[in-house]
């Protein structure tokens, strides 16, 4: 992916000797795996080297036996570049690889007074070779106390290190391998700038008050704001989220509620088990919300807004329900949660973030007044959500093992969500659209373009870019990434 080749087209050469010819630029490397040796000494007999580069004849015995022969090539071809094998252990990152997370059960309770909270974990812990320590993520968290397989831990033996973003916790004793439980109180922050728990203060629409709602945003790395944990998406685990909120509250996750009861304080809402996933896809948002339902593929799709703001997610949520139907069509895999819900969320965030479950935008990016809005608004509106639900299985699903390969997650998704718009809406030409300059002097269009114009810059990369640490991840999300 960081090195490009060149292949030359396979022109026909005398008649008389009825041979294909492909050409491969100099230096290449190639190498044939076609599935038995008795192939592989036959081609090796129509293998010419030359410094230019390498030439490859076949009897041109049928029109079928030279199709087989380009498809053979082409695997071998491919098998040069193809990604290597996921090797848990060398996956990039800080965390030390001898354990990993399996599930989560996590209990928090924000006090909207002070824009604080507290919460405690329960991390339930696969060890695959003995260690002493435990090394996760947290910031600007403070963790009171912990335990270890039921053992308390001293608080000289609990350090974290800011700078690095790492908590460290010096077991009473060694882990051998096997499962091993982790208790962690913590304490933290509620923020204004839209990274790990923040609030947002804005005008309800229909009464004109002031009100205020929490929402999360966790990529790439600040679910360690909430919660203590291995913050890396290699790190896949099941997570169990219990929150308490007011009680005029509505709360949403990824997961649908399980139980929910009045508590000191307000009400407190437990919600479903998630499937194995990364940490950063965990969602919770919480506040005085109207919302609107349909069900499509029996997956329950909801919409929520702020009060008096739900019949303009009309439109999205119709939309929703004929693209998440047509990829579930498409891929064959049907989309694997019980909801799906989407929450247009006013200040403090922007864009939208595909957490998996519970799809968060702002508010521009989900809403469409049909008397009010713009035929742009509209389009826009569709291309968002054909995006996001296609991270449904691109990113949340299926999960890069580190940030490097964030391509995976954002070039298809971009592809997907374009494909499923040209669909349902070929009067918008969205793939010509994409093909037309903004200057009209220039042949190439605006996604193009931009994805070009990056590629210029002495500070371009490779699609598959170097990412060395977690402070570099945030830097990924550009138009090489999302467009080349």
């Amino acid at each position: 992916m960081g090195r490009r080749e060149k292949f030359a087209k396979a022109g026909l050469s005398a008649a008389h000797e009825t041979r294909e010819l492909l050409r491969i630029t100099q230096n290449a490397r190639f190498a044939l795996i076609i599935g038995s040796s008795r192939n592989v000494t036959a081609l090796s007999r129509h293998v010419r080297m030359a410094n230019s580069g390498f030439r490859i004849y076949a009897m041109a015995y049928s029109a079928r036996m030279r199709f087989l022969f380009l498809v053979y090539l082409v695997a071998a071809v491919t098998s040069l570049h193809a990604e290597t094998p996921f090797d848990f252990a060398s996956t990039p990152g800080k965390l030390p690889k001898q354990l990993r997370p399996t599930e989560y059960a996590i209990w928090f309770k924000p006090d909207l007074k002070k824009l604080t909270f507290s919460g405690r974990e329960v991390v339930k812990l696969n060890v695959e070779q003995s260690t002493r320590q435990i090394i996760l993520n947290a910031l600007d968290l403070t963790v009171s106390a912990a335990e270890v397989d039921g053992k308390a831990v001293p608080k000289t033996a609990i350090n974290f290190d800011g700078k690095a973003e790492l908590l460290t916790i010096a077991a009473p004793e060694e882990l051998a391998p096997g499962e091993h439980t982790l208790v962690l109180k913590f304490d933290g922050k509620i923020n204004q700038f839209g990274r790990g728990l923040f609030y947002a203060k804005y005008q309800e629409q229909r009464t004109g008050a002031n009100k205020m709602f929490l929402g999360t945003q966790f990529e790439a790395t600040d679910a360690r704001r909430l919660f203590p944990c291995w913050d890396e998406p290699v790190f896949r685990a099941r997570f169990h989220l219990t929150a308490v909120v007011p009680e005029n509250w509505m709360a949403v996750s990824n997961m649908p509620i399980a139980s929910e009861k009045k508590v000191a304080g307000g009400r407190e809402v437990e919600f479903q088990l998630t499937p194995s996933m990364s940490s950063y896809l965990n969602v919770f948002c919480a506040g005085e919300f109207d919302a609107i339902e349909s069900e499509v593929d029996g997956v329950k799709l909801r919409i929520t807004t702020t009060k008096g703001k739900a019949e303009s997610a009309r439109y999205a949520l119709e939309a929703t329900a004929q693209i998440l139907h047509y990829y579930n069509e498409y891929f064959g895999i049907p989309y694997p949660l019980p909801k799906l819900d989407q929450l247009a969320i006013p200040g403090g965030f922007g864009g939208a973030m595909e957490n998996w479950g519970g799809i968060t935008y702002y508010e521009t990016a989900l809403l469409f007044d049909p008397a009010n809005s713009s035929a742009g608004t509209k389009q826009r509106v569709y291309e968002v959500i054909a995006h996001e639900v296609a991270h449904q299985w691109f990113g949340d699903l299926v999960t890069m093992a580190w940030w490097d390969n964030l391509w995976l997650n954002e070039g298809f998704a971009s592809w997907m969500g374009t494909k499923c718009t040209a669909h349902f809406n070929p009067q918008w030409e969205v793939w010509l659209e994409k093909s037309v300059p903004r200057d009209p002097a220039r042949r190439i269009g605006i996604v193009k373009e931009t994805a070009m114009e990056g590629d210029a810059r002495a500070t371009t990369h490779s699609i598959q870019q170097k990412v060395a640490n977690e402070a570099e991840a945030n830097s990924a999300f550009d138009d090489i990434t999302y467009k080349k």
